[in-house]
């Protein structure tokens, strides 16, 4: 029977952007290879449905195509790779890579354990967001599950325990905090703002798509 990935078995990471990001191409460590890098967006599209890796790690900065722009078409073409931002900043911006299809982000000035530990985090499953992120994802659920229902593509709700933990992220407790305060592991924990991140991409995918439809079938 297959049962996925093999546990010690290293992370293969694309990293696009910043030429400084992480280790060298080849270079494992901590469970994580990096196996090349791309400098432009289209770059990175190519290299990601050419070497089908773990992990996209993505510079929000990316030129010639926007950091948006590659999540939606990684998220299209190959929704197994999982895509984590990099940014300078917990901003609007960054935020919109989630929107777009990103599970998880890190600032650029990140140490190298923390970066580890969050492409390893991410592959497990797990969505790691910054303070801002956790905020607005939140509000945006919110938002929208105020609309009104549609049976063909009703709107996101969250879960108590969803809320609890976006509530307490954008509060500016980590994951190890909340998972301490409930005596669970932070897999767990992680786990859950992976569900709600699942249920904005459901969303807009869906919303998406009913507005290309509109569009062709209205000419």
């Amino acid at each position: 029977m297959d049962s996925g990935r093999i546990l010690d078995e290293a992370v293969t990471v694309l990293v696009a952007g910043d030429p400084g990001m992480g280790p060298e191409p080849g270079a494992t460590a901590a469970g994580v290879e990096i196996i090349g890098r791309a400098a432009t967006g289209n770059d990175a599209v190519n290299q990601v449905l050419e070497e089908l890796p773990d992990i996209l790690l993505l510079d929000v900065r990316i030129v010639d195509i926007d950091a948006r722009a590659v999540c939606r078409r990684v998220r299209d073409w190959a929704p197994a790779t999982r895509i984590v931002a990099a940014t300078p900043a917990d901003d609007e911006a960054a935020y919109t890579t989630i929107v777009a299809g990103a599970v998880g982000a890190v600032l650029l000035d990140t140490d190298d354990a923390n970066l580890d530990r969050t492409l390893r985090e991410v592959n497990r499953g797990e969505a790691v967001l910054l303070t801002h992120m956790a905020g607005r994802l939140m509000g945006d659920l919110d938002a929208w599950a105020h609309r009104s229902a549609d049976p063909i593509h009703p709107p996101p709700t969250l879960t108590a325990t969803e809320r609890e933990v976006l509530t307490r992220l954008a509060a500016g407790d980590s994951s190890a905090d909340i998972a301490r305060s409930h005596a669970v592991t932070t897999h767990l924990v992680n786990l859950h703002a992976g569900f709600a991140v699942t249920k904005l991409h459901r969303y807009v995918h869906g919303s998406e798509r009913i507005a290309a439809e509109g569009h062709v079938n209205g000419g």
